[in-house]
This record gives C-alpha cells, sequence and structure tokens, in this order.
C-alpha cells in the first residue's frame, strides 16, 4: 500500500503526462494494443524462401547472375533477421 505522500506524488506525475503528452494518456486509457509483427515475420520468410529458390535455381541452370541474386537475398534476409532480434520489430 502506497503512503499518502507517495500518492500525491503520483497523483502529480499523472497531471503532469496529461497536460505534456494527452496522446500518450489516450493511449494508455484506451489500451491499445501493440502493432503485430505478423506481416514483418512473413515478409522476412519470404525473403528466406526467396533466397533459397534462387540459389537452387541458379546452381541447377548453373546461371551466375541467378548464384548472385541468392547470395544477396541471403545476405539481406540474414541482415534484417538480425536488425529484427535486435530491435525486436
Amino acid at each position: 500500500m502506497l503512503s499518502h505522500h507517495d500518492r500525491s506524488e503520483l497523483e502529480k506525475i499523472e497531471r503532469w503526462f496529461e497536460a505534456s503528452d494527452p496522446e500518450l494518456v489516450a493511449a494508455l486509457r484506451e489500451g491499445r494494443p501493440a502493432r503485430g509483427r505478423g506481416l514483418v515475420t512473413v515478409l522476412l520468410v519470404s525473403l528466406d524462401v526467396a533466397a533459397v529458390a534462387l540459389l537452387v535455381a541458379g546452381l541447377a541452370t548453373t546461371s551466375p547472375v541467378l548464384t548472385l541474386c541468392a547470395l544477396l537475398a541471403a545476405a539481406g534476409g540474414v541482415t534484417a533477421h538480425l536488425v529484427r532480434r535486435h530491435h525486436r520489430i
């Protein structure tokens, strides 16, 4: 249980937030859920699948262009996964 002093300090902080950032207060009161990460996951998995498909096609046709595209797509996918893991997109 909070003391009277602690409650009054919390009320002061609440009033300060209401005055300084009403959008934040509204968002917290409405309880809007955080953005879903489903779309980002789908895009990253699609990039992974495309990289593998390009690599298979490049090796099957002995095309250096397709193989290079596969390597670039794989590098982009690895980078995107690492950034996502670091920043939790």
